[in-house]
């Protein structure tokens, strides 16, 4: 019997598991040195979801997923939720209670059952039947094992082998077997009274007896551990050593039923008892964890690939410890308030904290309380500075000083007793300065001096002194940043950046000098290059006040109000460089529990100076459960992304599982989708983010609506071949490979090629039918059409013409206007001067008259507008009255009318003149009352041509300008009358154009015209005139 060489074997198969994790995406292995309380725990039991308290056995399969066996069914768990599996839901699962669990070679996951064994394969259970002298068989089967490439299951005193799905008896033994373990060279057997070993070489079995008086211990659990092999059993532990059974030696798991056993990666061997927990390290039991209340009870043990371990307990279901980073001293080292508030370095390791009653000393892991709250001025130790010999504690009502074993309070503090101390410093000249809610003060040895409002702090409430490196002393408070200089509190500068009145709460001075300050704003605000530079959660920092900062090489830590975080140096510095807009913050200890919080614990009291200490990699803060201390160096994220599922499809109500395979085909009814999915991480479950598509129907990524959500749906999808993708990522943000579905939904019939081609042949036909009606349609329609057109013409023709007379028509009076006389005298005169160079109507004139009412004001003044029109009207109808047929009237604007007179001799000019005005003279003009209003009227009358010699000198608008200018002449003598120039012998044409741009007087001086007219008040100017010289 080679029993040191099998040992040694098992020592190899443990040093294979070691380099797996190595380089696996597991983190570290449980710290040997940690409590077992400092570890990171989490618990799932009934009320998240396991279907019932005690978990028996325990597995990880390939994909990762979480295997626990309960004595009421199977659950399968992703760090998020449990899948449960009984035979209700599962007919190929024989037993609701399971006994074992085993993941062999083959990735396939053994179920060993109180009645009878299943296998769990590519998402599909199914049953092995035991069949036995031609009866069907339940056995209870307790034990799995996997030797080379074949799996053996022990029932009763028979250990089983599988072959071909089918259970074959490969050992019957004389005592009924209770566990297996299954080593390079050999197969032990755990038995009643001693272990089995059967070697691989020549299946010789023999049997190696505890001693005597454990005749009937069962063996519940076999291990190889520290090149030895343990046995745990009902009454106590026992281990192999010179091929004898040995009772473990101590007293504590000697005789103490034993439920499982399991050796970690990093060689502790955990023991579960029937109601604690030990921890045996080197052979020594170096830890026994003693739960006070309910009993751990653990019943089965394990350890995952992300190197945490798991209890499967007999009453609070399951419970995942990791390593994780940090320690806790509380009440179990003695403190006996754990509410701290402040924490200063001692002589040595020991360490000064501040407590919500007192002062008390940590030294050599222990606490030690020196100082009673009752005897400070306040109970509050809020703030302390450790010198030799001497330890200032600042309270929230003044100061007292420990010394020489004595508490004091010196008399010349008085002045601050009434003051919450927030910080205490001494400066490299030995002055002492306190930072208090009523400004600084400053303690030189002679004298205690203050400095607040006076001295320049707009907010005496002061939190934080520093002292730079430059020997600057800082100050940080409710009112922003300031310097003490030249006895003076001056804002400190430079202040390009950092907000006016900025609450401070820490300040922290890197080593290249440049500056970090918190603030309760819950932004860090960082100075380089004299530039303050914000970070804060738009820039990707956790939210958190910071009341204590510190930094190593890599990283700037800070802990906070809300818990621990950290970012890396080179992100403050390209943030502050312009040359990114993001920094990677981290929070690792929360208080909440949120989403990527790190681990849930308490932390960090108080803001002021002494809220945290660092020893070397080493972080402690005060908090509410004593002190907490991070180890830097022990903050690990998984290395890989988690594994990431897609679970299930739910076509419209029906839930599907998700089997490896093909394409998924899906009816053509099948548009409402959704799809279950998950990501496997135990390391920190609640940090897990996803993100989806679906190919074929959008590309880009999309995030759930709620964090963590594991469920997705869509509506009305499009038939054709789609693709659903999901990635997971956990804190470390790297997205894994992508899940990804497969699948095809069926065409409608109205989606396929064959009804497209039916609808298009179907439009071709339909459309030259309605072509052929059309045309038939557009046949009649045209004739119709054409007789509407004609009838809409001549219609459209008239219309037109009524809309030219009425453009042409003055509304008032019915006379043609201007508009009119500027359209058509253009053509009377060209007609009229092609006549005159045909030798036509020589000596014969057009006759221009612009006649213009003689005070029309006055009568609108004073019988008014009405009145005014009615005049206008009847003045029209008399001018009419004045004109023969070929003649024409136009209102010209206002009270102004322009009468043109068809070619004749220029000897009637006169006579013209006298009769519009005398017509217009004897009319009665009716404005309504009972007196008709006497009218007269003043007329300037012209010519055309005006000379014979120049006749196409002078157009329309200059005929009608002269016969204006006669009509004012007129008007100006005395109105009532006509008036008309007419050339003179000696004639200067260019200059009567010209001087028709200017007044009168011009006109009359020149000699060029001259001036005829007539009336009942002018003056009578008709002379003979010599035509032949027009």
């Amino acid at each position: 019997m080679d029993l040191p060489r099998t040992v040694t074997a098992h020592a190899g198969l443990r040093l294979l598991l070691l380099l797996a994790l190595a380089f696996s995406p597991a983190l570290k292995a449980l710290d040997p040195d940690k409590s077992f309380h400092d570890y990171v725990s989490d618990s799932w039991s009934i009320e998240q979801g396991l279907p019932q308290i005690s978990a028996l056995a325990l597995a990880q399969d390939h994909q990762g997923y979480l295997w626990v066996g309960t004595q009421a069914g199977l659950a399968r768990f992703d760090g998020h939720r449990f899948t449960v599996y009984t035979p209700e839901n599962v007919p190929d699962l024989p037993g609701a209670y399971i006994n074992a669990l085993m993941v062999d070679r083959q990735r396939r996951l053994w179920i060993a059952t109180y009645k009878g064994l299943a296998v769990w394969e590519q998402g599909v259970f199914s049953d092995l039947p035991l069949v036995q002298n031609g009866e069907l068989q339940s056995p209870s089967f307790v034990a799995l094992a996997q030797v080379d490439s074949d799996v053996l299951a022990a029932a009763g005193q028979t250990i089983f082998q599988i072959r071909e799905r089918a259970l074959e008896p490969l050992l019957k033994l004389p005592r009924s077997v209770h566990s297996l373990l299954a080593g390079p060279d050999a197969l032990w057997i755990g038995s009643v009274g001693g272990v089995y070993r059967r070697a691989k070489s020549d299946a010789e079995l023999q049997f190696l007896a505890f001693p005597v008086e454990a005749n009937n211990a069962k063996v519940s659990s076999l291990v190889n551990s520290d090149e030895r092999l343990w046995a745990g059993t009902s009454e106590g532990l026992f281990l192999l050593e010179f091929g004898q059974w040995q009772r473990y030696s101590d007293d504590a798991l000697s005789q103490v039923p034993i439920e499982a056993l399991l050796e970690d990666t990093d060689g502790n061997l955990w023991v579960a008892e029937i109601a604690h927990l030990s921890r045996i390290r080197g052979g020594r039991l170096v830890e026994r964890i003693v739960r006070e209340g309910t009993a751990l009870a653990p019943r089965s043990l394990f350890q995952d690939r992300e190197a945490n371990l798991w209890l499967g307990s007999q009453w609070n279901g399951v419970t995942r410890l990791r390593n994780g980073w940090t320690r806790r001293f509380s009440r179990r080292e003695g403190l006996a308030t754990p509410l701290l508030w402040s924490v200063a370095a001692g002589e040595g390791d020991r360490l000064w904290v501040g407590t919500d009653e007192g002062l008390s000393l940590f030294e050599d892991g222990k606490f030690r309380h020196i100082v009673d709250g009752s005897h400070l001025p306040h109970p509050n130790a809020y703030t302390l500075l450790v010198e030799p010999g001497v330890v200032w504690i600042g309270t929230r009502r003044g100061l007292a000083v420990w010394q020489d074993e004595q508490l004091l309070q010196p008399e010349r503090y008085r002045p601050m007793e009434a003051l919450q101390i927030n910080g205490i410093i001494r400066d490299r000249n030995g002055v002492l300065w306190f930072a208090t809610t009523g400004g600084l003060f400053r303690d030189d040895g002679k004298k205690l001096q203050q400095f607040a409002t006076a001295d320049g702090l707009p907010d005496p409430r002061l939190r934080f002194l520093l002292q730079t490196r430059d020997g600057r002393l800082l100050l940080g408070g409710q009112a922003g940043l300031f310097e003490f200089s030249d006895g003076r509190v001056q804002p400190f500068k430079p202040s390009d950046g950092l907000p006016a009145g900025l609450d401070i709460t820490a300040l922290h001075e890197l080593p290249s000098g440049d500056l970090v300050a918190g603030s309760l704003s819950e932004e860090v605000y960082f100075l380089h290059d004299q530039r303050w530079t914000r970070a804060g959660r738009e820039q990707g920092m956790p939210s958190n006040a910071a009341f204590f900062i510190a930094h190593d090489d890599t990283y700037l830590w800070l802990g906070g109000i809300r818990g621990v975080e950290r970012v890396p140096l080179s992100d403050l510095y390209a943030l502050a460089r312009g040359e990114t807009d993001r920094v990677h913050g981290q929070m690792l200890l929360n208080e909440r529990g949120d989403h990527r919080g790190g681990q849930k614990g308490f932390c960090c009291n108080g803001a002021g100076n002494a809220k945290g200490l660092q020893r070397g990699p080493e972080l402690w803060a005060p908090t509410r459960d004593g002190l907490v201390v991070i180890d830097t160096d022990d903050v690990l994220f998984p290395k890989s992304p988690p594994t990431t599922v897609v679970e299930r499809l739910r076509v419209v109500d029906e839930w599907r599982q998700i089997r490896p395979e093909s394409t998924l085909e899906l009816a053509a009814s099948s548009r409402d989708l959704g799809f279950e999915f998950t990501a496997i991480s135990f390391h920190e479950p609640r940090s897990v983010s996803f993100r989806y598509r679906l190919l074929g129907y959008h590309e880009d990524w999309r995030s759930p609506d709620e964090i963590g959500q594991r469920i997705v749906s869509y509506t009305n999808l499009p038939a054709g071949d789609l693709r659903f993708e999901v990635q997971g990522s956990t804190a470390n943000g790297e997205w894994s490979d992508a899940a990804s579905l497969d699948f095809k939904i069926a065409p409608s019939f109205g989606e396929t090629t064959g009804f497209k081609v039916l609808v298009v042949a179907s439009l071709v036909l339909l459309s030259w039918l309605a072509y052929r009606i059309q045309r038939l349609r557009y046949q009649r329609q045209a004739k119709q059409l054409e007789a509407l057109v004609q009838s809409r013409t001549a219609d459209l023709a008239e219309a037109n013409q009524r809309l030219h007379e009425a453009s042409q028509t003055d509304p008032l009076t019915g006379l043609r206007n201007r508009r009119y006389l500027a359209a058509q005298l253009p053509k009377d005169l060209a007609f009229y001067g092609r006549e005159l160079r045909r030798g036509i109507d020589l000596g014969r004139v057009l006759i221009f008259a612009v006649v213009d009412i003689d005070h029309f004001k006055r009568i609108n003044d004073t019988h008014g507008h009405a009145a005014g029109d009615r005049v206008l009207q009847q003045f029209a109808t008399v001018l009419l009255g004045q004109v023969r047929t070929g003649d024409y009237v136009a209102r010209w604007g206002g009270e102004e009318f322009v009468l043109v007179f068809r070619p004749s001799q220029s000897e009637y000019l006169p006579l013209l003149g006298d009769r519009v005005r005398a017509a217009v003279a004897a009319f009665p003009f009716d404005i309504g009352q009972d007196k008709p209003l006497s009218v007269t009227c003043s007329i300037g009358l012209v010519e055309y041509p005006l000379f014979f010699d120049g006749q196409q000198s002078l157009g329309w608008e200059q005929l009608i300008e002269l016969a204006d200018r006669a009509l004012y002449r007129v008007k100006h003598e005395g109105r009532n009358g006509w008036g008309a120039y007419r050339p003179a012998r000696e004639v200067n044409i260019p200059r009567v154009l010209s001087l028709l741009k200017g007044d009168e007087q011009g006109l009359d001086s020149s000699g060029d015209l001259k001036f005829i007219g007539g009336g009942s008040q002018a003056k009578q100017r008709v002379e003979q005139t010599d035509w032949t010289h027009r």
